[in-house]
């Protein structure tokens, strides 16, 4: 029993901990992405 509660107390824990922290990350594939757009604006605009 004691065992159960530790598992549960876990995967909720894992659960928020997840949630909060995801919520603030930024996804590496869209910052790669702004990165590249910045990029290629530059590229164009100088001449």
């Amino acid at each position: 029993m004691k065992k159960l509660v530790w598992l549960v107390g876990g995967m909720a824990a894992a659960a928020a901990g997840f949630l909060v922290w995801g919520s603030k990350r930024v996804p590496p594939v869209e910052e790669l992405a702004h990165r590249l757009e910045d990029a290629w604006a530059d590229h164009n605009t100088v001449v």
